[in-house]
Order: structure tokens, then C-alpha cells, then sequence
């Protein structure tokens, strides 16, 4: 069970904890992202849309992309960003080489985005991780509303 917060601002000294992921009906396919925010356990502030046609690695980068992006409302100061996509993370940790070209800007977008906070941490995590689950639901329940089921 989660606690949705109403909090508006995230103050120097704390953490934002966003997760992150992006679903896609295909390879590419019709695909839509999600993010949740999250201060001392609990949920305060989540986003999810459909994006259109996209590969699992672009649809997992948009997600970040949208996160940090909202991140900016709440805070200048320290992120942590959690993801289940492992080569993202890696790739945006620079433990794994980006061979295509558009991965390239998207992470590209990712660093840029990155400069407006005193400092963002990205870690991978399980797909069994509570709030990854509930990006996931996000996730496929806007795409089941967009006409795209399972």
C-alpha cells in the first residue's frame, strides 16, 4: 500500500527518489512511460502518457527523460533515479558503449537535463522492486486505455 503525499518541493538536504519505466507492445510498437516520485517512502507525484511507436530502449529513455524533466518542479538539488531497464542505466552510467545513434540523443537529452540538478544518481533495479511495479501498471493501463492490450 502506498500513501500519495501532496508535497511541492523537495529541500537542499533531501532526496527525490524517482522510478522510472517504459512499456512498449512490440519492438518497436505503441509504447507510453510512466515515473513516480518518492520522499521517505511514500508516493507524491507520478506522470504516465502514450508516446506512439517506439523501441523498449527509446520508450525507457523517454521515461527518464519525462521524469527529470518534472523533476525540475520539485527540486535543483539530489536525485536518485531507479530504472529496471539495465542497458539505459548503463549506457547513462557509461558502463555500456551506445552503438545507435538515437540512443545516443537521447542520453544525450538525459546529461543535459542533468545539469539543472546539483547532482542525479541512476541505479538499476529489479523489475520486483514495489515502485517499479507501480510504474509498470501506469504503463500498460494507459496503453489498455489508448485501445492496446496485453
Amino acid at each position: 500500500m502506498f500513501i500519495v503525499m501532496e508535497i511541492n518541493f523537495i529541500h537542499k538536504g533531501e532526496i527525490l527518489e524517482i522510478y522510472t519505466d517504459g512499456a512498449s507492445r512490440g519492438n518497436p510498437g505503441p509504447s507510453a512511460w510512466s515515473f513516480i516520485f518518492v520522499k521517505e517512502g511514500n508516493i507524491f507525484h507520478q506522470g504516465f502518457d502514450y508516446a506512439g511507436e517506439m523501441t523498449n530502449n527509446m520508450i525507457e529513455y523517454k521515461a527518464i527523460i519525462h521524469a527529470l524533466k518534472e523533476a525540475q518542479k520539485h527540486t535543483r538539488w539530489e536525485i536518485k533515479l531507479h530504472s529496471d531497464n539495465q542497458i539505459a542505466i548503463k549506457q547513462i552510467n557509461k558502463d555500456y558503449r551506445i552503438k545507435a545513434d538515437h540512443l545516443g540523443r537521447l542520453c544525450e537529452e538525459v546529461y543535459s537535463l542533468c545539469q539543472k540538478f546539483d547532482d542525479v544518481k541512476f541505479f538499476h533495479v529489479s523489475r520486483e522492486n514495489p515502485y517499479i511495479k507501480k510504474c509498470d501498471e501506469l504503463c500498460n493501463q494507459c496503453l489498455i486505455d489508448k485501445g492496446f492490450s496485453h
